[in-house]
C-alpha cells in the first residue's frame, strides 16, 4: 500500500486488556514500510512489557515527560510535530475522557494536545462502559474535533461478558488508517520540484551578493505537497530551517547549482520557483580577500545571470506545470504579468515586498495570474498560501486527466 510508504506514525498504547495486540499492529505497520514511533502510558506498562515493544520496533518505547531526557529535547512538542498521524491502540475511557476534556497529565496527552494533525483512537472497554452516557459524551467531543474513533466490536469480552466493547480487528483498523492517509493522497504519483531560498553568489572568498529570503515560503509548499502524497524535491539555498518531513533536501548556494539540481531531478510533473534567485553575478570572483587598503573605491562589474525559471520553462523536459513567484517593489501586477509571458511558466504567484511583506514574516499578500485571470487573495499565512496553492495543483492534474511521470 503506497499510503504507508515512509509515513511517519505515532502509537500510543493505553492500559486495556487489549494492549497486546498493538504488537500485532506494529508488525503489520512495519511490513507496509511505516515508520513507527510508540508511547506507552503507564497504566500500559502494567500489562505488558516495554521490552516487547522495543524489541519489535528495534528502539525505545517513549513513556516519561518529566524525565531528564524527555524533558531535555522537549519530546512532546518533537513527537507532536514529527507525526504524520497519531493512533491511540487501545483507548481506554479514562483516556478517551483526558483527550475529549484537554487533560494533559502524561507524555501522551501532552503530544495529543499539542498536534494538529490527524488522530484516531480504537476504543476497548467493558460493554457497560461504552454505553455509558459519560463515554458516550465524550465519543461525541473527539468526533466533533475531528478525531476519528473507530468503534469497537461485538463480541466476548475478558472480563466475560458478551457485548460491544472488543478492540476493533487489526486488519480492519489497518484498513481503516489506509482510508484517511488515501483521502489526503490527492497528488500521489506526482512527482514536484520546489525551489526556495536566496542564492549566494560570491565576490571574494569570504564576500557575497544574496538577499532577504528566509525561505519560509517554499519550506511551507514543499511541505504541503508531500503532505498530499506528492514525491517532492526541496532545492534550497542557504536557510535556517529543518528539512520538512518526507521530502527531499538538496541543499545549494548559487543559481548555477539551483539550476543544475532542478535539471538532474528532471522529468517532474510540478516545478515551483519559489527561489529568491540573483539577477546579477560577479563578472569576476576575485580569489583573494578584496583589502580596503588597496582601494579608494571599489569598482565592481555585474553580470546577467542564469534564469533557472526561464530555462526549465523551456526544457526538452519541461514539466507538465511550471509556476513562478514575483516578488516586485512597485507595478507588482504588471511587472508579473510581463514575467509570466517572458518565462514561458502557467503560473505566477505576485508578491509585494516591502519593509512589512514578503521577505522575513510568515504571512504573505499574494496574487494568482495566469493566462486567463488574476486573482487576488487575502494576506494570510504562508502555510495558508502553500495549502491553496496544492488544491490549485490538485485540480489542475484532476481537470486535465494527465498522467504523472512515476
Amino acid at each position: 500500500m503506497q499510503e504507508f510508504s515512509r509515513k511517519k506514525i505515532l502509537l500510543i498504547v493505553t492500559g486495556g486488556i487489549a494492549c497486546y495486540k498493538a504488537l500485532d499492529l506494529i508488525r503489520k505497520l512495519q511490513e507496509k514500510k511505516a515508520s513507527i514511533e510508540c508511547i506507552l502510558t503507564k497504566n500500559a506498562s502494567e500489562f505488558v512489557n516495554p521490552l516487547s515493544f522495543e524489541s519489535l520496533l528495534g528502539k525505545k518505547v517513549h513513556s516519561n515527560l518529566f524525565s531528564l531526557n524527555e524533558e531535555k529535547e522537549m519530546t512532546h512538542i518533537k513527537l507532536a510535530n514529527y507525526c504524520d498521524l497519531k493512533i491511540v491502540v487501545p483507548c481506554t475511557a479514562n483516556f478517551l475522557g483526558k483527550m475529549a476534556n484537554g487533560v494533559a497529565d502524561d507524555l501522551a496527552t501532552n503530544i495529543l494536545l499539542a498536534s494538529k494533525n490527524k488522530k484516531i483512537i480504537a476504543p476497548a472497554m467493558n460493554t457497560n462502559m461504552w454505553n455509558n452516557s459519560a463515554v458516550k459524551n465524550n465519543i461525541e467531543t473527539l468526533t466533533q474535533m475531528g478525531v476519528k474513533v473507530l468503534a469497537p466490536e461485538s463480541g466476548k469480552l475478558a472480563c466475560g461478558t458478551v457485548g460491544t466493547g472488543k478492540l476493533m480487528d487489526v486488519e480492519s483498523i489497518i484498513d481503516c488508517i489506509s482510508d484517511l492517509l488515501r483521502k489526503n493522497q490527492k497528488l500521489a504519483g506526482i512527482k514536484a520540484i520546489v525551489t526556495s531560498g536566496p542564492s549566494i553568489e560570491k565576490i571574494d572568498p569570504i564576500r557575497f551578493v544574496s538577499n532577504f529570503s528566509s525561505g519560509l515560503q517554499g519550506y511551507e509548499i514543499a511541505s504541503s505537497l508531500s503532505k498530499m502524497g506528492a514525491k517532492t524535491t526541496l532545492i534550497s539555498g542557504p536557510t535556517s530551517m529543518g528539512t520538512p518531513t518526507n521530502v527531499k533536501l538538496i541543499k545549494v548556494q548559487t543559481a548555477k547549482e539551483f539550476l543544475e539540481s532542478s535539471i538532474s531531478e528532471l522529468p517532474c510533473d510540478v516545478f515551483i520557483s519559489v527561489a529568491a534567485i540573483s539577477d546579477w553575478k560577479a563578472k569576476k570572483i576575485s580569489k583573494k580577500k578584496l583589502k580596503k587598503e588597496n582601494f579608494e573605491f571599489l569598482d565592481l562589474r555585474f553580470s546577467k545571470n542564469i534564469d533557472v525559471l526561464k530555462t526549465i520553462s523551456n526544457h526538452k523536459k519541461r514539466p507538465k506545470l511550471v509556476i513562478g513567484f514575483s516578488a516586485e517593489t512597485e507595478n507588482l501586477i504588471k511587472n508579473s504579468v510581463v514575467k509570466l509571458k517572458n518565462k514561458n511558466c502557467d503560473w505566477i504567484i505576485a508578491n509585494k515586498v516591502s519593509a512589512s511583506e514578503g521577505f522575513k514574516t510568515k504571512t504573505n499578500k499574494v496574487f494568482f495570474i495566469d493566462n486567463n485571470e488574476t486573482l487576488e487573495l487575502p494576506k494570510m499565512s504562508k502555510k495558508t498560501i502553500a495549502e491553496k496553492l496544492s488544491k490549485k495543483i490538485v485540480s489542475f492534474f484532476k481537470n486535465n486527466k494527465l498522467k504523472s511521470y512515476e
